[in-house]
């Protein structure tokens, strides 16, 4: 096993569990332990960033791109990656920026381009972070075109999810509920069908402004899927779905 990949996923658990008490929650009605499906990475597409740039930084530890999906309503593309070695995929998404406003683009220009990425473990993990403080106009208007846009001006490279593996979806969306996790209402995936995720809301962070104060914006759900045996990819609308869990009043 990767040692190298898996710190690298043991570092960037242990600082979105922190933050996520419903991730803390699974973990603890799992045991102390459980399977992870995938962990989920948002960015924008531009020269030098976007999709390109974070499959690069897994290529490095051992992943290789298995599948692609786009999602015309909302300006996004997404890829998954899988590892030889049995460890987590990493599902990456991007806000394809030239197809919004002007305005909205604008706003968006508001994230620095991203550094390169280190070699060093400990401090790649690091670079997943929240960008400068954004202003607080810019995300309740940037909200109204992209939601997902609005979430890169609060988190930036920040971990959207991780994915606990389930037997049984409802079982468990029962059982969070019962712990008292605000859970999405609905299964996306009928029963049957090679994979069936649910996912709790998304935890509120504070979110520090530019000039001073904070602003409380969903920041990271904690997903549960249930995959069919030899299923390794997604299902487009499912993920499609699963994006609005990021959406204020979702």
């Amino acid at each position: 096993m990767n040692p190298a990949a898996v710190r690298l996923l043991d570092l960037l658990w242990d600082r979105y569990a922190a933050e996520v008490p419903y991730a803390r929650t699974f973990v603890q009605l799992s045991g102390g332990s459980f399977r992870n499906d995938h962990v989920a990475l948002r960015t924008l597409a531009r020269p030098g960033g976007g999709i390109a740039l974070f499959e690069r930084v897994f290529e490095r530890l051992g992943w290789k791109r298995a599948g692609e999906y786009t999602f015309p309503d909302t300006h996004l593309a997404a890829i998954y990656m899988s590892h030889p070695e049995g460890l987590p995929r990493v599902f990456i998404s991007e806000l394809k920026a030239e197809e919004l406003s002007p305005r909205a683009r604008q706003l968006l220009s508001a994230l620095p381009e991203d550094p390169p990425p280190p070699e060093d473990v400990e401090a790649l993990a690091a670079w997943f972070s929240a960008p400068p403080p954004p202003e607080e106009s810019a995300l309740l208007e940037l909200e109204k075109e992209s939601q997902y846009g609005a979430w890169l001006l609060a988190f930036g490279r920040k971990v959207n999810h991780f994915t606990g593996s389930v037997d049984d979806v409802e079982v468990w969306q029962r059982r969070m509920r019962e712990a008292g996790v605000p859970m999405k209402a609905d299964i996306e995936g009928a029963v049957g069908t090679s994979l069936r995720q649910t996912a709790t809301h998304a935890a509120p962070l504070p979110v520090a402004l530019k000039g001073g104060g904070t602003r409380t914006w969903p920041y990271a759900y904690f997903e549960i899927a249930q995959r069919s045996a030899g299923f390794d990819g997604f299902l487009g609308p499912q993920a499609r779905a699963l994006f609005d869990m990021t959406r204020r009043g979702g």
